[in-house]
């Protein structure tokens, strides 16, 4: 029998290799909920865009201009679904959302603004601010008091990571649920989920979980009432 012919060698594993993908930009370490940072061009130049938007739906207060409750809507539209981002290659375009109904006091502030979500006929009142690095979801039928501060960049850990304009920031979502009260001047920490139907009294700090069908004020936030139904 004639000797077998030896079998051809196996093709190099990198010829059937994909292509290495593409490093993550800050912007998208931060949508990941991964350390990013801040203080690059791209997120820089976003937070710089938001302001000019927010900044003409505040001036929409001038007393003596009237302005249409429709032109209103258009401006507070324009900046939750951030029209002015132009999306790299390869970079998924994100929007916020808008229920209907909803009336936003001035003057308002935001970081980014496509982070944003918000339900049908929610109400936030002036002064407030919506510090979206992080996604942040409110259900319909709420009412936001004024000054609030909704922040969704964690708290430090340990301060000897903190390296200023250098150091990394953490995002973490909040979540508000339906039919839900935040007084005056409350706090809403990264990563905090409030139930349906909660309250939470005027200058509450809030740094966990409330549930719903409660009622919690003080800081940090604590739950002194429930209000299940039978």
């Amino acid at each position: 029998m004639a000797p077998m012919a030896a079998a051809p060698p196996a093709p190099s594993p990198s010829r059937y290799s994909h292509p290495p993908l593409p490093p993550k930009s800050e912007k998208d370490k931060m949508l990941a909920g991964e350390p990013f940072l801040p203080y690059t061009d791209q997120l820089v130049d976003e937070r710089t865009l938001c302001s000019g938007a927010v900044y003409r739906f505040n001036s929409l207060s001038n007393a003596a201009v009237q302005i249409a409750a429709s032109e209103r809507e258009r401006q507070f539209e324009y900046i939750i679904a951030a029209r002015w981002i132009y999306s790299r290659p390869g970079e998924r375009r994100v929007t916020g959302h808008l229920g209907g109904g909803i009336n936003v006091a001035i003057p308002f502030h935001c970081d980014y603004g496509y982070n944003i979500s918000i339900g049908d006929n929610v109400v936030i009142g002036p002064s407030s601010q919506l510090l979206d690095s992080g996604r942040i979801a409110i259900g319909r039928n709420t009412k936001i008091g004024a000054r609030v501060t909704i922040s969704t960049l964690k708290a430090p850990s340990d301060t000897k990571m903190l390296k200023g304009s250098k150091g990394t920031e953490i995002a973490r979502e909040v979540y508000i649920g339906e039919n839900v009260y935040i007084g005056d001047g409350c706090i809403i920490e990264a990563g905090v989920r409030i139930g349906n139907n909660a309250i939470v009294r005027a200058g509450s700090v809030v740094v966990r979980d409330i549930p719903a069908d409660c009622v919690a004020l003080g800081n940090p936030a604590e739950v002194r009432q429930f209000n299940w139904k039978d």
